[in-house]
């Protein structure tokens, strides 16, 4: 029995999915009594011809947003403002210092001053600054933490800012120059932030209140009412009177709209249940079920405001792109039912014509297997071939079984076969990558294009960061042979490898596999080495979204290291200083741990290259024991508590690394040095060799 929330979204999507077919299916598309709309003026007095209420959604809107405009900001206490800026100010102060004492002109300085990021004085101060003798200075330092204390101590708005700013000149203790309590203010002036500061989810949340508590604006017609006049402009409320009267909708039967309404909802109930059932984590995802049913919805319309009263342009209609669409960003299994439940709406359309119900029937599950795996631009082509086929020789049959066959009908419907399967392979190249992006889904194309070396963060990885190149695609190899032997995502495992540590190219030297001899680590404490060496995760991200990568690619970035330690570097510190007083949660990564079985992979992936390569002893049994003790490890941490790696999984792991593991640090044969003799070859070599010394 599904839970409540699972119930509650399967009764959402089935009602939206149902209503939208039920109203596509039963409008007329005929024109309307009235061609009026918003903003044009009416030929004539228009009266109500019934009584009637409905809601009017433009009142509606209006008063909610009158609502909402009247909710207030909440404001709340940002703690980290002081903290943050006083050691901001030590910085600065620190810059300058350094910059006081250089050996160089006062122009040089100056400029040096001015280049401090954050900072900006104007000359005179900066002239005091360079003026000042040591002391002064010191003098000047102090008290402009003091002044920026005592302001951050009561609460700044970002309103009262230019009043507080106004105001810092009294701050300043009297026992200082002129000159002095100047550069304090001006130093003051660029560190003062706010600090009571607009709580922006809270906020939201109370306009969103505001405006779900306004109730619907009912507006109440009489029989007989003039709803315009002649030579009325038409507004928005005047048009929604107009609907709910029926004067801008032609009158439709209610027993076509009943016998409508059952077969759309038994057929989009069994999709419904399907979804429970075999596809759950598609009926977890809003976005993926709103794609579900905007390709219903908008196959289904095209078919309605193209097909009825015309034959051929049934046999033209490209629905295998629906299918095939479904396969390529969902499922291949959930193509099935969709090619199934729009093959008998559309045969509904079509006067509920076998022949036609049939075809789309069999080009949708044509197209759906085609494009079950696109990994290859012209899998579009052969595709599109496959249904052009198909729906030739579904055309072929029935011509040959219900009439006799008349020549020049097959080479029409021949012909329109053949642009059926075009327009199906085209319609879905074109819209399937944009889809995917629009709903967040990572096609298996797109994971191809990123795999490409010419990629300009591929490429850059290459160049930059050498050793974290190689690093990744042996990483790559693990990671896609794993997946695909527990039946993850290989392509996604492989991609994801090559851009997991795609973050080390901005501070390549800070990793020693790119490292060619000084390693800066042994200039840094324990917890800046830590710190700085986590930090590629958020510089990963950061790339991945300047380049547009996709959302799965950037979970595998963010999720590799999950909350692990940085151990190397907090052992290091327990040395130092013993391990009661570090702190252990500034020594790890931020997280989130792994999600998905591919994210998973990737960690242990990751972390079996790192320290298989770095073990001396390569021998099958220690590699072995190094793998295994990677995993217990993960999973001691917590680290794949939130994937959903069974520990078969993590045995079929084990083994496919170790496996790979052994091809890579095989044993070689040690090659027996050439016996040394006179002949015509040594004589050209020691010629050559000769040459090259010179």
């Amino acid at each position: 029995m599904p839970t409540p929330s699972v119930l509650l979204r399967m009764a959402v999507f089935c009602a939206a999915v149902s209503l939208a077919l039920v109203v596509v299916l039963t409008f007329q598309f005929l024109p309307s009594r009235y061609q009026l709309n918003e903003g044009e003026v009416s030929p004539r007095d228009i009266k109500s011809p019934v009584k009637t209420t409905f809601v009017s959604q433009s009142k509606t809107k209006e008063e909610r947003a009158k609502a909402e405009a009247l909710v207030s900001d909440i404001y709340v206490d940002d703690l980290s403002v002081l903290p943050r800026q006083k050691e901001k100010l030590v910085d600065v102060t620190k810059r300058i210092s350094e910059i006081r004492r250089e050996s160089a002109t006062v122009q040089q300085k100056a400029d040096s001053i001015r280049k401090i990021e954050g900072l900006t004085l104007p000359q005179q101060a900066i002239d005091d600054i360079l003026g000042f003798d040591e002391p002064s200075w010191n003098s000047v330092v102090n008290e402009t933490s003091l002044v920026i204390e005592a302001v951050l101590r009561d609460k700044v708005t970002e309103k009262q800012l230019p009043e507080v700013k106004a105001k810092l000149p009294t701050l300043v203790s009297s026992s200082l120059s002129s000159a002095q309590a100047s550069v304090v203010v001006k130093l003051a002036e660029n560190l003062i932030e706010p600090n009571f500061v607009v709580d922006e989810e809270a906020t939201a949340k109370a306009k969103k209140e505001a405006r779900d508590n306004t109730q619907p604006v009912r507006i109440e017609i009489e029989k007989g009412e003039i709803i315009l006049r002649d030579g009325d402009v038409a507004k928005a409320t005047d048009i929604e009177k107009l609907d709910a009267v029926g004067l801008r909708n032609p009158a439709v039967q209610w027993n076509d709209i009943a016998a409508t309404a059952i077969l759309v909802l038994m057929l989009v109930i069994s999709l419904t249940y399907y979804l429970h059932y075999f596809e759950p984590q598609l009926l977890a995802n809003t976005r993926r079920l709103a794609l579900l049913g905007l390709i219903i919805i908008i196959t289904v319309l095209a078919a309605k405001l193209t097909i009825p009263g015309r034959e051929m342009y049934g046999y033209l209609f490209p629905v295998a792109a629906a299918s095939m669409l479904v396969s390529t960003l969902l499922s291949p299994q959930l193509a099935v039912v969709v090619a199934t439940v729009l093959a008998v709406l559309i045969g509904f359309i079509s006067n509920f014509s076998l022949e036609i119900t049939t075809l789309f029937l069999v080009s949708g599950l044509v197209g759906l297997l085609g494009a079950r795996r696109v990994e290859r631009m012209n899998a579009f082509f052969m595709t599109g071939v496959a249904v052009a086929a198909s729906n030739l020789a579904v055309v072929t049959g029935f011509e040959l079984y219900t009439r006799e066959p008349d020549l020049s009908r097959l080479a029409t419907l021949g012909f329109i076969s053949i642009v059926n399967g075009a327009l199906s392979a085209a319609l879905t190249f074109g819209t399937f990558s944009i889809l995917g992006h629009i709903f967040g889904i990572t096609t298996s194309l797109g994971l191809m294009e990123l795999a490409h070396p010419t990629h300009p963060l591929f490429h850059r990885l290459l160049t930059q960061a050498p050793g974290t190149y190689h690093h990744s695609m042996l990483v790559a190899n693990l990671a896609e042979r794993a997946a695909h032997q527990i039946g993850a995502d290989g392509l996604l495992c492989r991609v994801g490898a090559y851009y997991h540590d795609i973050g080390k190219v901005v501070r390549p030297y800070l990793f020693i596999e790119n490292q060619a001899a000084e390693n800066v680590h042994e200039q840094l404490d324990p917890k800046s080495s830590a710190q700085l060496i986590a930090s590629h995760v958020k510089d990963g991200l950061d790339l991945a979204n300047q380049h547009g990568l996709p959302s799965k690619v950037k979970d595998l970035i963010q999720q590799h290291h999950g909350t692990h330690l940085v151990k190397f570097f907090y052992l290091q510190a327990c040395q130092n200083a013993g391990c009661e007083s570090v702190d252990e949660e500034q020594f790890r990564y931020s997280g989130p741990r792994p999600q998905t079985r591919e994210a998973g992979i990737m960690m242990l992936a990751d972390a079996v290259e790192a320290v298989v390569r770095a073990s001396k002893d390569t021998s099958p049994e220690h590699i072995a024991y190094l793998v295994q003790k990677v995993i217990r490890d993960r999973l001691a941490d917590g680290q794949l508590d939130e994937c959903d790696l069974t520990l078969r999984d993590l045995n079929e792991v084990r083994d496919t690394f170790i496996a790979v593991l052994h091809g890579i640090f095989h044993p070689r044969l040690e090659y027996p040095e050439p016996e040394k003799h006179e002949g015509p070859v040594d004589l050209v070599r020691q010629v050559a060799d000769s040459w090259i010394d010179e």
